[in-house]
């Protein structure tokens, strides 16, 4: 009898850890959709693609200085990803992020990131993903394209 719960308990640890993979390629496999900001989105943060809000209040004189000279530059976008789990799953998920970006942008290297962190632990969508009630640490990088702009597509 407890050759057979042993036996039991044993393949669902297995199973399990099986699983855990599966989902892990079935969340995140295309969690790299870039979310372009559109103008309203844009004229509502600061060039880092925070909200004015969320201003230190040292960084506010430099905050109206970039936008009295006109380096006030906005986000074009971001893109999410999971950064839990294994640190070789962590960097091929951000490295697909980054090959979206340089698709959206047209090319390697041909857009400059604004800023990259913590993403929203609350539910949010990018994209058509969803991400952040399956994943325990999302992360955002919010990026700006050099030179021609995208547009943002309506969905």
């Amino acid at each position: 009898m407890k050759k057979s719960i042993a036996a039991v308990l044993s393949t669902t640890i297995a199973l399990a850890g099986c699983v855990s993979g599966a989902i892990d390629s079935a969340n995140f496999n295309n969690a790299a959709k870039i979310h372009l900001f559109t103008s309203e989105e844009q004229n509502a943060m600061t060039a880092e693609g925070t909200i004015p809000t969320m201003l230190a209040p040292s960084e506010i004189r430099e905050h109206f200085e970039k936008i009295r000279s006109g380096k006030n530059t906005k986000p074009t976008g971001a893109v999410n990803y999971c950064g839990a789990g294994l640190s070789s799953l962590v960097q091929s998920r951000r490295n697909a992020a980054l090959a979206a970006i340089d698709a959206v942008c047209g090319g390697t290297g041909k857009y400059t990131i604004k800023r990259e962190g913590s993403g929203y632990m609350e539910v949010s969508h990018v994209g058509n993903v969803r991400i952040g009630a399956s994943c325990n640490r999302p992360m955002s990088i919010y990026f700006r394209c050099n030179g021609v702009q995208p547009n943002p597509t309506k969905n």
